[in-house]
This record gives C-alpha cells, sequence and structure tokens, in this order.
C-alpha cells in the first residue's frame, strides 16, 4: 500500500513547515521547458540520485523517456557517497543510498556507487578547508559530487571503448521552484565537467526542473517509487544530515533526529572558529531542537 506523502511530514511538521509546503503546493508549476533531451546523441545517460524525492522523479522520467525512445539500455544511476566523520557518522542521511538503490533496481538499469579519489569524506574536505560550504563556496557539491560524476564519466567512457569522446547525458533533480537560481538553470546545456580537452562531452539535463513540489509528490504515488523515511519524519530535504544550505526549520527537525551527528558538527563549530550557518550557529540549532 502506497503512504500518503502530502505532506509527508504530516506527523512532524512545524508549524513554519506546513505554511511552506502549502505554499509550494498552492504555486503554479514552472511552464513545461521546451527542450527535448536528445538520447541518439548521447552514448550513455547517468543520473545522479542522492537518495531524495526529486532524484527518485527524476530516475523515473529519464528511464521512462529512455524506455519510449527504445534506450533504456543508455541510462545509469550514480550515487556519490559521501563518507563519515572522524566518530563513524554518516555524513548523508543513513538508507539515502538503499533508496538509491531501489529506484535503479525499480527501472532494471545499473547503479554504482561511488567517492571522491582525493577526499575519503565530505566531513575531512571541510576538515581540511576550514570553514563550512556556502552559496559562494560550494566545494561540497564540486568536489564530492561533480568530479565523482566527471570521474565516473570517464570511468564509462574507457569501458564503452568508443575510439573518441565520450557523449554523455548528465540528469539531476534540480527544480524551478526551489530558488531564483536554479529557476534560471536551462533544462539542457553543456556541463563544465566537459573540460577544454577531448575527454568528454557532457550535456545537463533537468528533466524535472518544471515539477512543482506537490507534482513530484504525485509522480511518487503514481508509480510507486521509494522514498526516505526522513520525509515522513518532518524533513521537507534530503541532503546531507547537517548542510549549511538548508533551512533553519529543517536543520533543527534534522538535529533532533540526529543528536550525535549535531554535537559533533557543533564541536568542529568551535574548533575551527567559523559559524556553521551566518544567521544561527549550530549550538542555537541544538537547544532549539531540545526545547
Amino acid at each position: 500500500m502506497k503512504k500518503p506523502l502530502t505532506p509527508p511530514c504530516a506527523a512532524g511538521c512545524t508549524a513554519a513547515q506546513m505554511e511552506l509546503f502549502a505554499a509550494s503546493a498552492a504555486a503554479p508549476a514552472t511552464p513545461a521547458q521546451s527542450a527535448e533531451f536528445d538520447f541518439d546523441a548521447h552514448d550513455v545517460v547517468i543520473v545522479g540520485d542522492s537518495g531524495g524525492k526529486d532524484s527518485g522523479v527524476t530516475v523515473h522520467e529519464v528511464c521512462t523517456q529512455a524506455d519510449k525512445a527504445g534506450q533504456l539500455h543508455k541510462v545509469r544511476i550514480l550515487h556519490c557517497d559521501l563518507g563519515t566523520t572522524e566518530r563513524g557518522h554518516l555524513v548523508e542521511w543513513p538508507g539515502a543510498l538503499e533508496v538509491a538503490r531501489a529506484h535503479a533496481k525499480q527501472y532494471g538499469v545499473p547503479f554504482a556507487v561511488r567517492r571522491s579519489r582525493l577526499w575519503a569524506s565530505l566531513w575531512q574536505r571541510i576538515r581540511a578547508h576550514g570553514n563550512w560550504p556556502g552559496h559562494f563556496a560550494r566545494y561540497c557539491t564540486s568536489d564530492t559530487k561533480t568530479a565523482v560524476g566527471r570521474d565516473y564519466v570517464d570511468e564509462v567512457g574507457a569501458e564503452l571503448r568508443l575510439g573518441r569522446p565520450v557523449r554523455a547525458g548528465y540528469a539531476m533533480g534540480m527544480r524551478a521552484e526551489e530558488s531564483r537560481a536554479r529557476a534560471r538553470k536551462p533544462v539542457l546545456e553543456r556541463h563544465r565537467m566537459s573540460g577544454k580537452g577531448t575527454l568528454r562531452v557532457v550535456t545537463t539535463w533537468l528533466p524535472v526542473h518544471h515539477l512543482s513540489t506537490e507534482q513530484v509528490w504525485q509522480a511518487h504515488r503514481d508509480n510507486g517509487i521509494k522514498h526516505h523515511e526522513a520525509y515522513d519524519q518532518g524533513m521537507r530535504r534530503l541532503s546531507c544530515r547537517a548542510c549549511p544550505l538548508a533551512h533553519t526549520d529543517d536543520l533543527v527537525r534534522s538535529a533532533q533526529l540526529n543528536p550525535e551527528l549535531f554535537e559533533e558538527y557543533a564541536q568542529a563549530e568551535t574548533d575551527m572558529g567559523h559559524q556553521f550557518k551566518k544567521s544561527i550557529s549550530l549550538r542555537e540549532i541544538i537547544e532549539r531542537a531540545r526545547s
């Protein structure tokens, strides 16, 4: 039996979360883009799957389109493993890997898990940097996801033995509704991981860019797509368990669900001498979680 997912955190949402969810659900979806992905022009289509709700519907959309085009054999799912902290806590949500794997299994496409070749974990990268990621310093994404995706494209290219640069589509679950910056992103564009050389040509594809949050959950309900239990526990987004770019309400809820991890992050905040978010410290987040 499929779970009711609107809103997914009905049992644990704060008043602010309920208001934000209602606002996003009521907002009209961004008009669908006219750009269409050309499967014939690409050797492989890789879907980045974090285990989140947007990843799940992205896998569905890519695989559905690929199957209609007779090109499902080109699709692969990639999960970027973010590793653990010094105390052995997972940086990402426990179970996210398994959810991503389930997405690939549902559509019968290959699944891969890869980690940065330079950093054992995102935590190690943060500690080496000495400061937290932010809107203008998203090294977390570039070093532990984009670089990992680029290396995987090269890996697949070598496997295919094409005798020429691999032409890869790279599908991600970014949506216009999430932020103004993401709303401005084109549905299709040449990705910077293509580089200046001739190793690879990568096209970024945002197949669910036009969907609203409610439409994402509707797609989950209609197609039996697996979702992470954190959504049922009050989370609206699934990224790192403690992300400086997350909404404060989500961080407070995450701190309630992951107290030991947040204590370790709070100690790192003190050690590095930099506040987790400009608007609020981890200690303040933990105190709100306790109250």
